[in-house]
């Protein structure tokens, strides 16, 4: 077998196979005896029928068989023996039999990885800010968690921004087809909610047992539903009840009702320690985006295209699974960039990796795996049978192959702690 790559624009490869007129003739003779085995004709037994006549009933669909086979059984060949890293599917551009009849030759465009001659990680900064559980940061999350185990009391009155409003609601328009039902009875519309969307708080804020209204919903694009994500709905809206939030006292009877501690004071702590987790948290994924974005931008390699679209390709088929009137031009168009930086990290941590000596240990797997069973509450063998059901150990190990290179180029870089933004209202 004879190779030939030529370099295109780009990462583009033209890749040249010519085999031998020895393999041409032994696959063509291989598959003419196939076919005279499980042919008949009147006057002939099966696999009795000459092959002269196999040759001419059926010469030209087994000439295109064995072309088929002999590209998909040579290409890969072609690939190895030239070291090629191949990065997307070939198209094969021109291919057919010699004119002596001495054997068969195809062309293939195709695309390559870029060669990475080494990863620069020179002068990386990151500037995070400090860690610091405000008393303010601390009351707002004390008084979620009252809101939490608070109780509903039925009041006569108007509706307050904070209360909960009980409503029937018709469904009169929507175009995006988004709600299954017509009618919806006896829904809890929480005011004080920040999820709740901003139209049923105007219009509900001040409302009373008996108002009738119609209210439409813009929802909006980011909404937590993405059912709703960006659609617009009209309902008609008969109020029956509202309801006031009893909060319970913070204390120590309410310590004991959460389960999570004894006393109002050892509860204060953990929750200051768990909102010091979450930002430590936050602070590491700031350290390490901070990172990703700084190395991609040194080493700015070639990305193919063919992975790009194969990644938009999966980001469309995402958002039709959950939006019917997906523009799929302009979901394309806001992802190319995001697919572009998550390729190009790809590809640079896994070369840094070899290039560091970075290494996923066995034993750094089966941590992981330890973690993911105490989780779901199962035993380790359960849950190694439950990954590699769902092919996701694969994913794990490069999981954890892209911390330890973020841990590594972390412990490399400039770190800048500055003061706590003050949240704006």
């Amino acid at each position: 077998m004879k190779v030939e790559v030529k370099e295109l624009e780009g990462l583009m490869r033209e890749v040249k196979v010519h085999l031998p007129a020895e393999r041409v003739a032994s696959e063509l003779k291989n598959k003419f005896d196939e076919v005279r085995k499980n042919t008949q004709i009147d006057g002939f037994r099966k696999g009795k029928v000459p092959m002269n006549r196999i040759h001419t009933m059926h010469g030209d669909a087994v000439r295109a068989d064995v072309s088929e086979d002999l590209i998909r059984t040579s290409y890969p060949e072609a690939v190895k023996q030239e070291t090629l890293r191949v990065a997307s599917y070939p198209t094969i551009i021109k291919a057919g039999y010699d004119d002596d009849g001495g054997g068969f030759s195809y062309t293939a465009k195709v695309e390559v990885y870029p060669q990475i001659d080494k990863v620069v990680y020179d002068g990386l900064e990151v500037t995070v800010e400090e860690i610091e559980v405000s008393d303010k940061d601390l009351d707002e999350f004390v008084e979620g968690l009252r809101k939490r185990f608070s109780n509903l009391s039925s009041v006569d009155r108007e509706a307050g921004a904070t209360d909960v409003v009980v409503a029937d609601l018709k469904k009169l328009h929507d175009p995006s087809l988004v709600l299954s039902g017509d009618n919806f009875a006896d829904q809890e519309i929480d005011l004080g909610n920040p999820v709740t969307v901003r139209e049923f708080k105007e219009q509900l804020t001040g409302a009373k047992p008996g108002d009738e209204t119609e209210i439409e919903v813009n929802y909006p694009k980011d909404y937590p539903d993405a059912t709703f994500a960006g659609a617009t709905v009209k309902y008609h809206c008969r109020v029956k009840q509202v309801k006031e939030r009893i909060l319970p006292e913070f204390d120590d009877a309410f310590a004991r009702q959460t389960g999570q501690a004894e006393t109002a004071l050892e509860l204060r702590m953990q929750i200051r320690d768990e909102l010091k987790a979450r930002l430590v948290q936050d602070q590491n994924r700031a350290k390490r985006s901070q990172i990703i974005g700084q190395i991609c931008r040194q080493n700015e390699v070639p990305i193919p295209d063919g992975l790009v679209d194969e990644y938009l390709n999966n980001i469309v088929e995402d958002f039709k699974k959950r939006h019917e009137d997906t523009d799929e031009e302009e979901v394309r168009r806001s992802y190319h960039d995001v697919g572009v930086g998550t390729i190009r990290w790809n590809l640079l941590f896994n070369y840094l990796a070899r290039q560091e000596n970075i290494e996923v240990l066995p034993s750094d797997i089966e941590e992981r795996i330890k973690r993911f069973a105490d989780n779901y509450k199962m035993s380790v063998e359960q849950a190694k049978e439950a990954l590699n059901r769902s092919g996701s150990i694969a994913d794990i190990r490069d999981s954890i192959l892209e911390e330890k290179v973020l841990d590594f180029l972390v412990d490399k870089a400039k770190l800048t702690t500055q003061e706590k933004q003050a949240t704006k209202t």
